[in-house]
């Protein structure tokens, strides 16, 4: 079994908005995929994904082909991580405790009559089905589709503009044809929703703002 704790460090040389060395931490995570592949997560950590056969030293390689890529997308995603917290601290003030919950319950409410009506149309339109839709409201994912056909959705998209919460309906309805996101699932996305590359830029912008 690999040893899931394994990390590579990028060392870099950052000068905005002053000059200093910087070292960004990749954390190795082996599985069993056929591909190596690098992604950043919500907290601006790097993951460098190998296949059970593959090594540190080719890890090692990916990460510094990518580095400028690598860099560009922490620094962005920090970037996000701060302007969150900075409106975080101005909603604080706008809204007490309980106001938040009263309007918290009311989304969710929404959530749950629009899901069922979006994810059963797109169903319909790709031929598949699903066992159940659950409402959550998790801090990183917008939507989740399991091995037993459950359906997941944030109810903090309903803060979103519609086009885009259908593009996570879609997204979610493909994997129940296709559990991954090979050429063949994005083509499946595509097909029920053309323009799903401009609604996901808008999210993957956008989401952090979608909070109370």
């Amino acid at each position: 079994m690999k040893d899931l704790k394994q990390t590579y460090t990028l060392h870099y040389h950052l000068r905005e908005p002053y000059p200093h060395k910087e070292d960004i931490v990749c954390t190795l995570k082996w599985s069993d995929r056929r591909s190596y592949g690098i992604s950043i997560e919500a907290t601006g950590e790097v993951m460098l994904h190998l296949p059970l056969s593959g090594s540190v030293r080719d890890a090692a390689r990916m990460a510094e082909e990518k580095r400028g890529w690598i860099i560009e997308k922490v620094l962005m995603q920090r970037q996000r991580m701060e302007e969150a917290q900075k409106k975080e601290a101005q909603r604080d003030k706008c809204y007490t405790p309980e106001q938040r919950s009263a309007l918290e319950k009311r989304y969710r409410e929404a959530a749950k009559e629009y899901f069922p009506k979006r994810a059963a149309y797109y169903a319909y339109l790709l031929g598949v089905s699903y066992d159940r839709i659950r409402i959550a409201g998790q801090k990183t994912r917008w939507g989740s589709c399991s091995s037993n056909k459950t359906l997941s959705f944030n109810w903090k998209l309903m803060l979103a503009p519609p086009k885009v919460l259908d593009y996570v309906v879609v997204h979610e309805i493909c994997h129940l044809r296709e559990m991954n996101h090979s050429p063949r699932f994005w083509a499946l996305v595509e097909s029920l929703m053309p323009d799903y590359k401009q609604q996901r830029k808008w999210l993957k912008e956008n989401g952090h703002t979608l909070e109370l």
